[in-house]
């Protein structure tokens, strides 16, 4: 409570800086003015770079609410996890991400103002680390983000692999604002309140800004392509196995039974598939969020003046999210075989039996799990000028982000205890008698929910609850040192440099609680806690070649250290004006990341599902890191032309090529497994593929450890097309803006002697990729004068297959959707707008997933009306 007090207190502060700010208009701002280029430390990068700008006009139009929905607006970028799915990403929820050409979640270096930021405090499911770009800076704040679309690692060093994107803020406020959006979309609604200010102080600028966001849940069950019974109930929707009531090993039959009672109406999400089924089914599709509870504040302060002949600037940022993701009642026991003995009063079988299922069902009604991440950032950067124009720079940057994880999950001792009646939260096991005094069976079968068996009480439930709680951070510190200028001059032409040292130290940590740490919950398996941190060092220098004013080079280089592993890395690219109208350009280069610290020191477990002596099992792994992981390394070439055959047109064509390698990924159980039966095959002891496996007494297969390992890699090609025009037209300004990505190769090696698999236009679910349509394309057309403006957004994405095991259709339709933005300005200081996100209220493409769309791609709210309000002082 006293963190949430401290948060509303920030923002109410914001809130009177902004109404303060309106009294102060009258003094005269210093105006200490930074030109921030991404792409290169020299003013004037983006000539010879591709970059691309999404500007505010284009966020607004877009509805976008909070920072993950900037992902789809950007076509150079797909398979980012910006939408919660807590099927496939049970530890993340609530985060965002960019993923440029779909090479990796943390192959994309996030920078604001050209400073770096920390990763989140958690990981993907497979191991990614990656920096949030929900907990950055509340989106009144933004200017506008650039898009570097080639490697960079040359110029900003690890993780720029695929490129950078840059969030740059505003500065030196003239005129303060206050804003209120308000969207409603179908069973989900969304409220975003914003204020901005700026004045003088002390002889300096300072801006401040602050928001706070808070969107209701989107419930499957407020989606019918998301509900298993419109699809009959196929194997490919969300429905299981592991039900409640739930199914039996019977020994007498060698064979699994289901619970007698799975035919009573009373279960209406239980079935079984055919009146001879084995097992007890669960449709649980109306458990789970489409879009989840968030509530999200941040406040943002930036202050830069003049000190004699220097300019002081400083920074700081702060976010506070809360994430309420909807589940099952209970979740599937995974981790360990329970048994229900013969003498349970309640058993129905005459037999000891193992139990397949989960504790609670559908009537139970949905558990839920929270996710909460605090993240600041601080900020300090003092330059100045040398004689002969050569300017100077030191910056420094400390952020970090924690997380605290819970979800419910059941506690494999207490419930086996509980079967064999010393369940209950008075009863001792080792001295209690079964079902006597305080010591209670519990009934697993639908007999205690029909009352026909004996019921389970509400306390006897709880003592079987625990929760897989996780407290985490991660954390990032960084200092920089550069200077700048010009090194030559001639007639004709000039050579600038820029020579730069940066230390950067990043840590992690993961703490999770007594019953995680010695393995005790059913489906969330053992994960130890661990501490580590990565320090690097490096020594940068680029170079700009004028020749004349056709032609301008740069190279660039970079040395960089961390943990004893160094690398340098280059770069070479040049830009040709041909003539006035028509520019060519290319670039290539060199790019590394190092491996993440939770790669190197980490552990994750998961519950994958395997085929071990003929049988498909689930079963648990831990996935460890490893210090002695080699960095992942990069090549990258792009030929471009710029076009400019009208008076306000521009078009642009970039080829683009990445070859990708040593990729850190998770090593596949399977593939251990399948090594051991080989080796069990050909006689040997001992292995190393045995010692990682462990079985219980009757050999069934219960752990599997796995490593962290350079493997992967990954050769992905392409064309990116862009254009630009505006003209005068009715009187006011009308411009459009097209950008469209076109994937031709994106091939995948799981290892060195791996034949390449074309993950192109798939969903990519049987290996490291994620899903990557073939065509992306965006197009934007505006329209204002002094009184209005209408704004459209169209986006295009094309068909793609879906490569998911055990389904019947494997094709995913295209989707064209538009945005529609009107602005009406009352005066000269108030802006309503009214606009309207998916105006025709398209569903997503239908996909065999387990909730009827592709989470990576689609947005499954549909029309989203909003009505904003805008007051600037």
């Amino acid at each position: 409570m006293t963190k949430r007090r401290l948060w509303m207190a920030t923002a109410a502060a914001a809130g009177w800086a902004v109404a303060a700010a309106g009294a102060a208009q009258a003094q005269q701002p210093a105006q200490v003015q930074e030109v921030v280029v991404t792409g290169s430390r020299l003013a004037g990068g983006d000539r010879v770079a591709s970059v691309e700008t999404v500007n505010r006009t284009m966020i607004a139009a877009a509805g976008v609410g909070d920072a993950g929905q900037l992902t789809r607006l950007v076509t150079a970028n797909s398979g980012s996890e910006a939408q919660v799915d807590q099927l496939n990403q049970p530890q993340s929820s609530g985060t965002a991400q960019f993923n440029l050409r779909n090479l990796g979640l943390g192959s994309t270096l996030v920078l604001v103002d050209g400073q770096r930021w920390t990763s989140s405090a958690v990981v993907a499911t497979d191991g990614s680390a990656f920096v949030d770009i929900n907990a950055l800076v509340p989106l009144i704040a933004l200017e506008r983000i650039e898009v570097v679309k080639d490697g960079a690692s040359a110029v900003y060093g690890s993780d720029a692999v695929a490129g950078v994107v840059n969030f740059i803020t505003r500065t030196a406020v003239d005129h303060p604002e206050l804003s209120a959006r308000y969207a409603s979309a179908d069973g989900s609604d969304e409220t975003l309140v914003q204020g901005l200010g700026g004045w003088t102080l002390l002889g300096g600028d300072l801006t401040v800004a602050a928001s706070r966001f808070h969107r209701s849940a989107l419930s499957t069950d407020e989606r019918d392509f998301a509900q298993a019974q419109t699809y009959g109930r196929a194997p490919w929707t969300a429905v299981t196995s592991y039900g409640q009531p739930g199914s039996y090993y019977r020994p007498s039959r060698r064979a699994y039974s289901p619970d007698p009672s799975c035919g009573d109406p009373a279960f209406q999400s239980a079935y079984l598939n055919s009146a001879s089924d084995a097992f007890c089914r669960l449709d649980y599709s109306d458990f789970f969020d489409l879009a989840p509870e968030e509530t999200r504040t941040q406040v943002f302060a930036d202050y830069r003046r003049p000190v004699g002949d220097m300019r002081l600037s400083l920074q700081a940022a702060g976010s506070a999210s809360s994430t309420t993701a909807r589940q099952t009642p209970s979740l599937p026991i995974l981790a360990r075989s329970l048994s229900v003995p013969a003498s349970h009063p309640d058993n129905p079988f005459g037999e000891d039996v193992l139990f397949r299922g989960r504790l609670l069902g559908a009537e139970a009604g949905a558990s839920k799990a929270q996710f909460d991440y605090r993240t600041w950032r601080v900020a300090a950067g003092l330059d100045g000028d040398f004689s002969g124009g050569w300017r100077w720079s030191l910056a420094a940057t400390a952020s970090r982000q924690h997380v605290a994880y819970d979800k419910p999950d059941v506690i494999g001792s207490a419930l086996q205890n509980a079967l064999n009646g010393l369940g209950g939260p008075g009863c001792d096991p080792a001295t209690g008698t079964p079902g006597v005094g305080a010591c209670r069976y519990f009934n697993p079968f639908g007999s205690a929910y029909l009352g026909t068996g004996a019921p389970n009480s509400a306390a006897l439930i709880d003592s079987l609850i625990g929760s897989a709680g996780l407290r985490g951070a991660a954390s990032l510190t960084t200092a920089d040192a550069s200077t700048s200028g010009q090194a030559l001059g001639w007639d004709g032409g000039s050579l600038d440099l820029a020579l730069g040292l940066q230390y950067r130290r990043s840590a992690f940590r993961h703490d999770w609680n007594d019953l995680v740490n010695r393995g005790d919950l059913l489906t969330a398996g053992y994960s130890p806690d661990f501490d580590g941190d990565q320090q690097a060092l490096a020594a940068y220098a680029e170079a700009r070649l004028h020749l004349g004013d056709r032609i301008e080079a740069q190279l660039a280089g970079r040395y960089e250290a961390y943990d004893g592993e160094g690398r340098f890395n280059p770069k070479a690219a040049v830009r040709w004006e041909v003539v006035d109208a028509l520019a060519l350009r290319a670039s290539w280069g060199q790019g590394y990341r190092a491996p993440s610290v939770y790669a190197q020191s980490g552990a994750q477990a998961a519950q994958p599902s395997v085929l071990d002596r003929g049988a498909f099992v689930f079963v648990n792994t831990l996935t460890s890191g490893d210090p002695e992981l080699k960095p992942e390394k990069s090549e990258s070439l792009t030929f471009g032309a710029q076009w400019r055959p009208l008076d306000g047109l521009e078009l642009s064509l970039d080829a683009w090529r990445f070859d990708y390698r040593d990729q850190v990924v998770k090593e596949s159980a399977q593939a251990v497994i399948n090594q051991a039966a080989a080796d069990d095959l050909a006689g040997r002891t001992g292995t190393d593929a045995q010692s990682r496996l462990t079985r219980s007494a009757s050999g069934a297969l219960t752990f599997v450890q796995l490593y962290f390992i350079n493997a992967s890699s990954i050769e992905t090609e392409g064309v990116d097309l862009s254009a630009r025009y505006g003209r005068d037209l009715w009187g006011g300004r009308a411009s459009a803006a097209a950008d469209w990505t076109y994937v031709d190769r994106y091939d995948i090696r799981l290892n060195a002697s791996a034949d390449a698999v074309s993950g192109v236009g798939s969903t990519n679910l049987t290996n490291i990729g994620r899903s990557l349509p073939r065509n992306r394309g965006e197009l934007v057309l505006d329209w204002r004068d002094g009184r209005q403006a209408l704004t459209g957004l169209v986006h295009y994405t094309a068909g793609y297959a879906n490569d998911r095991s055990g389904i019947t259709d494997a094709s995913i339709a295209s989707q064209t959707t538009i945005d529609l933005l009107y602005t009406r300005s009352v005066g000269t200081d108030i802006d309503l707008t009214l606009g309207a996100v998916n105006i025709a209220d398209k569903a997503p493409p239908l996909a065999q997933f387990a909730f009827g769309y592709d989470p990576v791609v689609a947005d499954p709210r549909g029309r989203v009306i909003s009505l904003g309000f805008t007051k600037r002082f």
